[in-house]
């Protein structure tokens, strides 16, 4: 066999070599990012796909509001927000729907909408 011939041949088993780990966007981890005001959580409702990783990076950003954690009872999460400190909250959304979550009082609440 030429040389030629084994250079593509090389360029295609490469190719075919990284295309499980290529899987475009679904198989990407979604980062948003929520900030926690005197209003609530900022955006209070989040778009994710069921199945893929999802890291909700909050920040408090006022002691002016009761949402100094976030609540997530279908997954039996609780996670204390300190002020002016990030905390980052990774979740797997397994089913489609909305998987609410809200402060400890339940006076500030969003929606996490799993498709």
């Amino acid at each position: 066999m030429s040389r030629t011939a084994i250079l593509p041949l090389a360029a295609l088993a490469a190719v075919l070599a990284l295309a499980p780990a290529c899987k475009g966007d679904d198989a990407k981890e979604q980062v948003v990012k929520i900030t926690v005001t005197k209003n609530g959580y900022e955006p209070w409702r989040i778009e994710a796909k069921a199945g893929r990783p999802l890291t909700l990076v909050m920040t408090r950003v006022t002691d002016q509001t009761c949402a100094t954690e976030i609540v997530i009872p279908d997954l039996g999460m609780n996670v204390p927000l300190p002020l002016n400190e990030t905390v980052m909250v990774r979740v797997v959304p397994q089913k489609t729907g909305e998987l609410r979550f809200s402060c400890g009082m339940k006076m500030f609440q969003g929606v996490i909408d799993v498709r």
